[in-house]
């Protein structure tokens, strides 16, 4: 893992992973989530399909820089992608979003489109009307924050409950391991509510996205609690030969025996 400065002078934490001559392939991150929630193994799965895999800590979580202050919305958050592309040196970049990281790619592309090769969008929405789940998000809120790792280690599987897929087992290890990895690197709860409140303070992008001329795949899993599958049929219709795919069983993560299908899909449209 590498500390950048972006052009704008915004500090952020990233990582990569494959070979540098292989077109770049950025991952951008949900809610509240650092770089860690794009499973290691899962990111060796893409740069082994031919890909150099960049993931990264959004601001206001991980070793990414905090803004206490928050006052920012989905388009800062869009800069920090573009910034982080410049300070790579890299002019374009094939963009892979989950979530509120999705609605952040949404962003990017919209603003800053020549940088998007191809676009990504997984069990996201342009905008507010299809988050479903907000009385979930308000119980993942009320919480009790850890004091100490032990308590991130059996806190994390419980604050992740509503994203769990109905139709495959919970990998419970790896949600207690990932609680741990996260405490580890920087615990700081604060972070995650002034996103929630960038993401509230965004426009509709719905009517922007019709301009968008990357080839986009968009996936959705039929059991997700947080944001209606009905935002990916929007996605679908608005964004130009677009692809779609609704996935039987998932919720709103991603579930390990899927990683082959979600390759083989962001693959075929990247290429």
């Amino acid at each position: 893992m590498s500390l950048i400065d972006t052009p704008a002078g915004v500090h952020l934490c990233y990582e990569v992973f494959g070979d540098p001559a292989d077109p770049p392939l950025l991952l951008i991150q949900g809610l509240g989530a650092q770089m860690l929630g794009w499973h290691e193994e899962l990111c060796r799965q893409l740069a082994e399909a031919g890909f150099q895999v960049i993931r990264f800590d959004n601001r206001d979580v991980g070793l990414s820089q905090k803004f206490p202050e928050g006052d920012y919305d989905l388009a800062d958050m869009a800069a920090d992608t573009a910034g982080l592309l410049n300070a790579l040196d890299i002019d374009r970049a094939h963009v892979v979003g989950q979530s509120m990281g999705g609605m952040i790619a949404q962003q990017l592309v919209i603003d800053h489109p020549g940088r998007v090769r191809s676009l990504g969008l997984i069990y996201t929405t342009p905008s507010l009307e299809f988050i479903s789940g907000r009385e979930l998000l308000d119980e993942q809120k009320a919480l009790p924050r850890a004091r100490n790792r032990e308590e991130a280690v059996e806190l994390h599987p419980r604050s992740q409950e509503p994203c769990l897929s109905p139709g495959y087992p919970a990998d419970l290890e790896w949600l207690r391991e990932v609680g741990g990895l996260m405490y580890d690197r920087d615990y700081d709860p604060n972070g995650t509510e002034r996103q929630m409140n960038a993401i509230n303070a965004s426009p509709d992008r719905t009517a922007a996205l019709a301009t968008t001329k990357a080839p986009t795949t968009i996936l959705h899993g039929d059991g997700d609690r947080l944001i209606s599958p009905t935002a990916a049929e929007v996605l679908h219709q608005k964004i130009p030969a677009s692809t779609l795919t609704i996935l039987p069983g998932m919720g709103h993560e991603l579930p390990r025996p899927l990683w082959p299908q979600i390759v083989a899909t962001i693959t075929d449209n990247a290429r």
